[in-house]
């Protein structure tokens, strides 16, 4: 018992401290929704997993661009492309490429993931239950009495592991966990237009799980800006740099932002000329009593 929950710990701690390496800390990014992966279609062991995923096409991509010509596309295409950091590591590198319909050619898309604690919560049932399954060990050695305690102490080790187990299964991600007005994510119809334009912000790094390929993960805010109609001259255009769309979010969270629209005349409801109020100028006289 204390083997199976020592290798299951070792690999909670890998998929959830050494799996993704940081490319530069977060950075954001706009693009129409390809493909989504909700972690309630995943089986088997992937659905520990319950991270919710989505497949963007960058900004000035189009769809069936490969993952090499997508990457040298300004703005975003460097999010997409492999950087010195994991070449002079020498890790396995391939891009990633998706599909919304099976017998479409491949489009190269950035990997977003909004978080999930299916693995986080496996991991702390692990922790809880190596000290049951410790004593089981030494009550093991006693003989009678001891192989009794031993039976009933494995079977509650387990019983932690198990609970803890179902448990991360059903602790699944959202994207309304980031923003609850989100409301529901689309992809294209069959005329492949209608799908969400997104802005996200969120961590950058490098995924060594799978072939090799950059994601933002996790995601830490996300916004519909518009709807693919089939061309970037025809939806909201990306233009200027990442850092251009980071700085904009970053300002309007910003303290200074925060603290502005507490004072008295941005508390209006309907317009600020209906039910708001003008800001008293230091130099004006006080009023007439």
């Amino acid at each position: 018992m204390l083997v199976a929950l020592a290798a299951i710990l070792a690999y909670c701690r890998w998929w959830l401290y050494d799996r993704l390496i940081c490319l530069g800390g977060d950075e954001c990014a706009v693009g129409w929704l390809l493909k989504i992966d909700p972690p309630q279609e995943k089986s088997g062991l992937d659905r520990f997993d319950t991270d919710y995923s989505l497949n963007l096409v960058p900004g000035n991509v189009l769809e069936f661009t490969p993952q090499a010509e997508a990457e040298k596309i300004t703005p975003f295409g460097r999010l997409i492309a492999n950087t010195p950091a994991i070449k002079n590591a020498g890790l396995d590198w391939q891009g990633l490429e998706a599909r919304q319909w099976a017998n479409d050619d491949p489009t190269a898309v950035l990997h977003c993931e909004f978080e999930g604690a299916g693995i986080y919560d496996l991991m702390i049932a692990c922790l809880a239950a190596i000290p049951v399954a410790t004593a089981a060990v030494v009550a093991c050695a006693i003989p009678f009495f001891g192989w009794i305690a031993c039976a009933i102490l494995t079977v509650i080790a387990a019983a932690i592991v198990l609970v803890g187990g179902i448990v991360g299964i059903l602790d699944t991600a959202n994207p309304t966990d980031a923003d609850e007005n989100l409301g529901d994510l689309h992809v294209n119809d069959p005329t492949r237009r209608g799908a969400d334009i997104l802005f996200v912000k969120g961590t950058w790094v490098y995924d060594s799980a799978h072939d090799g390929w950059n994601e933002i993960h996790p995601i830490k805010h996300c916004q519909k800006i518009g709807t693919w109609n089939g061309s970037w001259n025809e939806s909201p255009v990306p233009d200027g740099s990442s850092a251009r769309w980071c700085e904009a979010v970053n300002s309007a969270g910003s303290p200074l932002t925060v603290a502005a629209q507490q004072d008295p005349e941005n508390q209006w409801t309907v317009h600020p000329v209906i039910d708001g109020c003008r800001r008293r100028s230091e130099t004006e006289p006080n009023p007439i009593h």
